[in-house]
């Protein structure tokens, strides 16, 4: 069994309860610990390590369920922007090794000034 996967992936098994939207590669769960309001998860159901691990038919299907999950959450959280993102490891933040697309809702004065967006993922880089 791969090394990762034998520690309890939280994303190898979702019930169907915990599943917003799916399609016949991937699913879309609310993150555990939300950054904001509908933040939401596409998850591969196949345990990989990462973006770049994945297919072309999972990353095809990663980039559908994004388009499906946006009008549902325009329509519960009437969000005023969105980021979209993907940790890819250690060093750029991954901590659970299955990979899974955050998209974030964003909402006018949730924080001071929003420019430079996912560049904000270095502080001192975000304003330019």
């Amino acid at each position: 069994m791969d090394a990762a996967k034998s520690k309890k992936c939280p994303f190898c098994e979702p019930s169907d309860r915990s599943r917003v939207l799916e399609n016949e590669f991937c699913y879309a769960t609310w993150d555990s610990y939300p950054v904001s309001n509908g933040h939401l998860l596409l998850v591969p159901f196949r345990h990989v390590k990462d973006y770049f691990s994945a297919t072309d038919a999972e990353k095809a299907a990663l980039w559908e369920m994004l388009d499906r999950a946006k009008p549902l959450l325009d329509e519960r959280f009437e969000a005023d922007g969105y980021n979209v993102g993907i940790n890819v490891g250690r060093a750029a933040g991954q901590s659970v090794f299955h990979l899974h697309v955050h998209v974030i809702p964003r909402y006018a004065g949730d924080v001071e000034n929003p420019r430079g967006g996912v560049r904000g993922v270095i502080p001192e880089k975000r304003i330019y």
